[in-house]
């Protein structure tokens, strides 16, 4: 048992073996290090194909399409001042049974609500959109006792100096497309498509007329457009002339015989990068 427990250790290896060993890994390491160094950037800008894992790319987004029966009223950029246009048209011309849709363009929130004013023991009896947040647009209005001829004011809550009012007029007089086709005279084709930002937007661009005729101008795409003299919406915009909101297929006649001739520029409310040139000889 003694000799057995006094027997000396076997030895694995060597100091000198262990030496070399450590020297093996500490090059190989190194080297390691240096050529990924070296190659870094190279490697980190091209990684492997299983290693890039790619976003899925958004679908584009298209705008909605207009609603079939229903009249859109914009809320105007600058309306919270008082003074400034505030709702557009002011005199909304509704066909009998439409819906209306008021929208926001303005990033200050507004109502549209039946009604004179605050003091108006009848406010909110016909409708009352509640607050309309900056660039969104109301729920769908339906005026289901409303008749042909009816005046109906309303106004913003949040700043009752903007008032305005819906003219009930015959169903389907508002931009309904003319009989027999294709409207005689100048004509301005809003294309199909025009919403997408750099698709082409008016046909003919630029157009030319003479004084006092009527420019037919025609809808074709599937959104709310107008044509309004100008290059961008404010104060000014649409003093001359303007469509108003037309939806899908509507139609609406310019009359020139107020315009000066030169050059006008005019866009589109909606989509202000939509942008076209009207000159009257």
């Amino acid at each position: 048992m003694e000799e057995h427990e006094n027997k000396d250790p076997i030895i694995l290896t060597s100091p000198a073996r262990m030496l070399k060993g450590i020297l093996i890994v500490g090059i190989t390491l190194a080297v390691g290090a240096g050529i990924v160094l070296t190659f870094f950037d190279e490697m980190y800008a091209n990684p492997p194909p299983v290693a890039r894992i790619q976003p899925p790319t958004p679908p584009p987004v298209e705008p909605p399409p207009a609603q079939a029966g229903t009249t859109t009223i914009a809320i105007l950029v600058g309306a919270a001042t008082e003074g400034n246009p505030d709702y557009d048209p002011d005199d909304g011309k509704v066909p009998l049974g439409n819906k209306i849709v008021w929208n926001n363009q303005d990033p200050i929130p507004h109502t549209a609500t039946s009604g004179t004013g605050p003091d108006d023991p009848n406010k909110a009896k016909l409708f009352d959109t509640n607050i309309i947040l900056g660039g969104e647009s109301s729920d769908p209005v339906e005026l289901t006792d409303a008749k042909e001829g009816d005046s109906i004011p309303y106004f913003c809550t949040v700043h009752p100096y903007m008032t305005s009012q819906l003219t009930i007029v015959p169903a389907g007089q508002v931009g309904a497309p003319p009989p027999g086709g294709e409207p005689a005279g100048p004509t301005i084709k809003i294309l199909q498509g025009s919403a997408t930002q750099g698709n082409p937007d008016f046909d003919p661009d630029p157009i030319k007329v003479k004084k006092g005729d009527k420019i037919n101008v025609v809808n074709e795409d599937n959104t709310l457009h107008t044509i309004t003299d100008g290059t961008a919406p404010g104060a000014t915009a649409g003093k001359l002339f303007d469509t108003g909101f037309l939806e899908a297929g509507q139609t609406f006649s310019i009359d020139t015989a107020n315009l000066e001739p030169r050059e006008y520029d005019y866009f589109c409310q909606v989509h202000p990068y939509m942008q076209g040139k009207l000159t009257v000889e």
